[in-house]
Protein backbone atom coordinates (compact mmCIF):
# COMPACT_ATOMS: atom_id res chain seq x y z
CA UNK A 1 0.00 0.00 0.00
CA UNK A 2 1.26 3.33 -0.82
CA UNK A 3 1.72 5.88 1.77
CA UNK A 4 -0.16 9.04 1.16
CA UNK A 5 1.10 12.63 2.13
CA UNK A 6 -1.37 14.51 4.18
CA UNK A 7 0.38 18.28 3.70
CA UNK A 8 0.87 17.85 0.32
CA UNK A 9 -1.73 20.35 -1.85
CA UNK A 10 -3.63 18.62 -3.82
CA UNK A 11 -6.23 20.61 -6.22
CA UNK A 12 -10.12 19.93 -6.14
CA UNK A 13 -12.17 18.51 -8.78
CA UNK A 14 -14.62 19.84 -11.28
CA UNK A 15 -17.31 18.82 -9.54
CA UNK A 16 -15.93 20.38 -6.41
CA UNK A 17 -15.29 23.30 -7.75
CA UNK A 18 -18.62 23.68 -9.56
CA UNK A 19 -19.94 23.06 -5.94
CA UNK A 20 -18.14 25.75 -4.77
CA UNK A 21 -19.26 28.15 -7.07
CA UNK A 22 -22.68 27.09 -6.49
CA UNK A 23 -22.42 27.82 -2.85
CA UNK A 24 -20.88 31.22 -2.93
CA UNK A 25 -23.90 32.42 -5.84
CA UNK A 26 -26.56 31.05 -3.10
CA UNK A 27 -24.57 32.15 -0.14
CA UNK A 28 -26.13 35.77 -0.05
CA UNK A 29 -29.53 34.56 -0.99
CA UNK A 30 -30.01 32.44 2.19
CA UNK A 31 -32.88 33.83 4.46
CA UNK A 32 -31.49 35.63 7.35
CA UNK A 33 -32.60 34.81 10.84
CA UNK A 34 -34.04 37.15 13.11
CA UNK A 35 -32.17 37.52 16.65
CA UNK A 36 -34.29 36.82 19.86
CA UNK A 37 -35.65 39.68 21.73
CA UNK A 38 -32.96 40.09 24.82
CA UNK A 39 -34.11 39.41 28.28
CA UNK A 40 -33.17 41.85 30.55
CA UNK A 41 -33.73 39.38 33.47
CA UNK A 42 -30.70 37.37 32.28
CA UNK A 43 -27.62 37.32 33.61
CA UNK A 44 -25.69 34.87 31.91
CA UNK A 45 -26.33 36.82 28.73
CA UNK A 46 -24.03 39.53 27.02
CA UNK A 47 -24.11 41.46 23.46
CA UNK A 48 -21.09 40.84 22.17
CA UNK A 49 -22.36 42.47 19.01
CA UNK A 50 -22.18 46.56 20.63
CA UNK A 51 -20.29 48.75 19.15
CA UNK A 52 -17.82 49.05 22.31
CA UNK A 53 -15.38 46.03 20.58
CA UNK A 54 -15.34 48.11 17.66
CA UNK A 55 -14.21 51.58 19.24
CA UNK A 56 -11.19 50.19 21.09
CA UNK A 57 -8.30 51.66 20.28
CA UNK A 58 -4.86 48.71 20.27
CA UNK A 59 -2.85 50.16 22.93
CA UNK A 60 0.80 51.37 21.55
CA UNK A 61 3.95 51.28 23.19
CA UNK A 62 4.62 52.86 26.83
CA UNK A 63 6.86 56.14 26.69
CA UNK A 64 9.77 53.90 28.03
CA UNK A 65 9.57 51.06 25.53
CA UNK A 66 9.63 53.98 22.81
CA UNK A 67 12.67 55.05 24.61
CA UNK A 68 14.96 52.21 24.99
CA UNK A 69 13.77 51.44 21.54
CA UNK A 70 15.25 54.32 20.14
CA UNK A 71 18.43 54.46 22.34
CA UNK A 72 19.21 50.49 21.24
CA UNK A 73 18.55 51.94 17.19
CA UNK A 74 20.65 54.75 17.50
CA UNK A 75 23.27 54.16 20.05
CA UNK A 76 25.54 56.92 18.61
CA UNK A 77 23.43 59.56 19.57
CA UNK A 78 22.72 58.20 22.75
CA UNK A 79 26.46 58.42 23.75
CA UNK A 80 26.71 61.65 22.09
CA UNK A 81 23.67 63.11 24.06
CA UNK A 82 25.26 61.47 27.23
CA UNK A 83 28.26 63.04 27.24
CA UNK A 84 26.43 66.43 26.44
CA UNK A 85 24.21 65.96 29.44
CA UNK A 86 26.97 65.07 31.46
CA UNK A 87 29.16 68.34 30.18
CA UNK A 88 26.31 70.40 31.15
CA UNK A 89 25.60 69.27 34.68
CA UNK A 90 28.94 69.16 35.57
CA UNK A 91 28.94 73.21 33.94
CA UNK A 92 26.31 73.85 36.45
CA UNK A 93 27.31 71.90 39.62
CA UNK A 94 30.58 74.15 39.30
CA UNK A 95 28.84 77.27 38.51
CA UNK A 96 27.05 76.38 41.63
CA UNK A 97 29.72 75.37 43.81
CA UNK A 98 31.80 78.55 42.52
CA UNK A 99 28.49 80.66 43.95
CA UNK A 100 28.61 79.35 47.22
CA UNK A 101 32.69 79.76 47.43
CA UNK A 102 32.13 83.50 46.35
CA UNK A 103 29.00 83.82 49.23
CA UNK A 104 31.59 82.32 51.41
CA UNK A 105 34.37 84.42 50.70
CA UNK A 106 31.88 87.54 51.16
CA UNK A 107 30.64 86.80 54.58
CA UNK A 108 34.14 86.28 55.07
CA UNK A 109 35.32 89.76 54.25
CA UNK A 110 32.48 91.21 55.83
CA UNK A 111 33.64 89.56 59.36
CA UNK A 112 36.93 90.30 58.47
CA UNK A 113 36.04 94.08 57.82
CA UNK A 114 33.74 94.19 61.29
CA UNK A 115 37.07 92.66 63.42
CA UNK A 116 39.15 95.32 61.82
CA UNK A 117 36.70 98.26 62.89
CA UNK A 118 37.07 96.88 66.72
CA UNK A 119 40.64 96.56 66.43
CA UNK A 120 40.52 100.51 65.48
CA UNK A 121 37.99 101.11 68.01
CA UNK A 122 40.10 99.28 70.59
CA UNK A 123 43.29 100.95 69.18
CA UNK A 124 41.62 104.48 69.87
CA UNK A 125 40.44 103.49 73.04
CA UNK A 126 43.65 102.32 74.45
CA UNK A 127 45.31 105.43 72.83
CA UNK A 128 42.52 107.27 75.42
CA UNK A 129 43.22 105.12 78.12
CA UNK A 130 47.52 105.82 76.89
CA UNK A 131 47.09 109.85 77.85
CA UNK A 132 44.83 109.36 80.69
CA UNK A 133 47.83 107.10 82.10
CA UNK A 134 50.35 109.87 80.96
CA UNK A 135 48.49 112.80 82.97
CA UNK A 136 47.84 110.74 85.83
CA UNK A 137 51.83 109.64 85.66
CA UNK A 138 52.44 113.00 85.53
CA UNK A 139 50.44 114.77 88.23
CA UNK A 140 51.09 111.79 90.69
CA UNK A 141 54.64 112.68 90.21
CA UNK A 142 53.56 116.11 91.01
CA UNK A 143 52.10 114.77 94.20
CA UNK A 144 54.67 112.91 94.98
CA UNK A 145 57.77 115.61 95.01
CA UNK A 146 55.53 117.57 96.67
CA UNK A 147 55.31 115.38 99.73
CA UNK A 148 59.01 114.77 99.30
CA UNK A 149 59.32 118.19 99.73
CA UNK A 150 57.31 118.52 102.56
CA UNK A 151 58.93 115.87 104.19
CA UNK A 152 62.05 117.29 103.45
CA UNK A 153 60.90 121.00 104.55
CA UNK A 154 62.10 122.67 101.50
CA UNK A 155 59.14 124.86 101.23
Amino acid sequence: MQKVNRKAHVGKSSNEKEAYKNFLSQRFKLDKTEEDPENPTKTDSSNFDSDDFDNIKPQGKSWRLKVKDFLQSNWNITIVGGVIVLVVGLVFSFTFKQGVQEEKISGMENRVGKVEQKVDNLTADVGAVNQNVSGMKIEFGKDIEFIKDKLSGNK
